[in-house]
């Protein structure tokens, strides 16, 4: 066999692997592939990308430094270089190599599909809609371009473009079950709907696979609810969640040894330190287990004209691993000074002016950063921290009923670890009340909210120094984009249908109940 041969028979190997998912076995067999032909970029794509699903973007981005080399205009690979960036919140980085693979090739349906998805990021709407438009002109029958659309459409609250554009997708490739999750959560189901029929068909195709499967359960969990047939929608709701737990293997056990970690040493290590620098946007951080009414709060607030929603920012969680993480899920806080605390403020706010927002006020509202509340303060003393919290079984069930985009929420997809985590997010917030005072963090209770809404708004104002602003009460008209599991709700005036939710499903959940410690 000749080299060309080798080769050809050792790609079709790799984009196998890839097709099925077995990344781990793609990076081994590219890795001495590359080695054996150092200027054949695909082996560097191939090995970049495997790289990248596997969450492994910092080595991902130095395969495609390495391909680059070889050919500066290889669209590809500008392409993956772009990607890797995004993944890595270069966003600034990611849009020019996006660009740049755009000049070379203006129809390059893949950078014109990231770069939109970036604009998204941004909160830049209007100009990732119109990329995808000047997209659908080049393609009008592809059906990965629609899906794409839709997805924006649905992230900005148009479920009736989303739906159209969901349904062209599925017309061009039926295959994709996902797009039956995703249109089930904008939809409210009847006993004679046609979707609700076909779903329940559907299920018992037997040429699906596991996946498929995953996100049909879940929008059938949606639909039986939606009819209130609680039995057989907590059923199909069992079996997606079991399927996507395996997948997952998720630990409690790094979240535990962190809490350890800060508990041992934080009080003594920072609490001389706190900087006092004034800078120039006022921070808003809204923290707390994830379907606690953190998007709401965030809607309310981003509603008013002098604020506006940054989304899920992973800075701060980059700059403290950059600043203290040593090795995997351990942080070292032995040595500390305030030179660490400057450089966790450089580099936040080095990110968020990437996004040139002129609002005055910017919320940063990722639910996890309730474990590094203290750090906020620390690094941040004059920012307003907002902590959401409801009924814990109304959010343990909330949680189940989800399908998270992120692996990072890997706890929600079992009922017990559902539950320890949650006794662990109460751990954090009791751990972090005891050292803060009350000035600096604002508990928003979620049914006592909506039951007193104008009330609550008006004291969340207050707590934020932001005058009172009647769109605020309006927040469903609020343009903004929502990509998280509320984008729906939000969509909406504010209703109580969700509290106590979960008594609906009692039968099956007291070993939850009796998992949460303080219920």
């Amino acid at each position: 066999m000749n080299q060309n041969e080798y080769k050809k028979k050792e790609l079709k190997k790799i984009l196998n692997l890839i097709e099925v998912k077995k990344y781990g076995m793609v990076i081994a067999k590219a890795k001495p592939l590359i080695n054996k032909f150092p200027k054949e970029y695909i082996f560097y794509n191939a090995l970049g990308m495997a790289l990248i699903n596997s969450g492994r973007f910092k080595e991902s981005l130095e395969v495609f430094n390495d391909a680059i080399k070889l050919d500066e205009k290889n669209i590809y690979v500008l392409n993956n270089l772009g990607l890797a960036h995004g993944y890595l919140a270069n966003y600034k980085q990611s849009e020019e190599y996006y660009n740049r693979a755009l000049e070379i090739k203006p129809d390059f349906l893949n950078s014109l599909i990231n770069l939109a998805y970036l604009k998204e990021v941004l909160n830049l709407n209007n100009e990732s809609i119109k990329i995808l438009k000047t997209a659908l002109n080049y393609y009008p029958n592809d059906y990965f371009l629609h899906y794409t659309i839709a997805t924006v459409y649905q992230f900005l609250g148009d479920f009736k473009n989303s739906h159209l554009h969901y349904n062209k997708s599925l017309s061009l490739n039926p295959k994709q079950m996902e797009i039956y999750r995703l249109m089930s959560m904008t939809k409210k189901f009847k006993e004679d709907d046609k979707d609700f029929d076909f779903l329940k068909k559907m299920i018992n195709d037997k040429n699906l696979d596991e996946t498929s499967k995953m996100h049909l359960y879940f929008a059938l969990g949606k639909a039986f609810d939606d009819v209130k047939d609680f039995d057989n929608s907590f059923l199909n709701y069992k079996k997606g969640n079991d399927i996507k737990d395996k997948l997952l293997k998720f630990k409690l056990k790094p979240d535990e040894t962190r809490l350890i970690n800060i508990k041992n040493s934080f009080v003594t290590k920072f609490n001389n330190l706190s900087l006092q620098n004034k800078i120039d946007k006022n921070l808003i951080f809204i923290v707390g287990m994830t379907r606690s009414g953190t998007t709401l709060i965030e809607q309310v607030l981003s509603a008013h004209d002098d604020v506006t929603a940054a989304g899920e920012l992973p800075f701060l969680v980059d700059a403290i691993d950059k600043e203290f993480k040593k090795k995997e899920n351990v942080l070292d806080l032995n040595e500390v000074s305030e030179k660490n605390l400057v450089n966790i403020q450089n580099y936040y706010l080095g990110r968020i002016k990437e996004y040139n927002f002129s609002e005055k006020f910017i919320i940063d509202k990722a639910p996890l950063n309730f474990k590094w509340v203290g750090f906020i303060k620390k690094v941040f003393p004059n920012s307003y921290i907002i902590n959401c919290n409801r009924d814990p079984m109304d959010i343990c069930w909330s949680n189940y009923k989800q399908y998270y985009s992120s692996n990072n929420l890997g706890f929600a997809y079992n009922l017990k670890n559902i539950a320890n985590f949650y006794n662990l997010y109460e751990e954090f917030m009791k751990f972090w009340q005891s050292i803060l005072d009350e000035e600096g963090l604002l508990s928003i209770k979620y049914e006592i909210f909506t039951e007193n809404f104008e009330e609550e708004v008006k004291k969340l104002l207050k707590f934020c120094n932001l005058e009172w602003n009647e769109k605020c009460i309006e927040f469903y008209k609020n343009k903004s984009s929502v990509s998280t599991a509320s984008l729906a709700q939000v969509r909406q005036p504010i209703y109580k249908t969700s509290v106590a939710a979960w008594e609906n499903y009692s039968s099956y959940l007291e070993d939850l109940k009796n998992t949460l410690k303080n219920y």
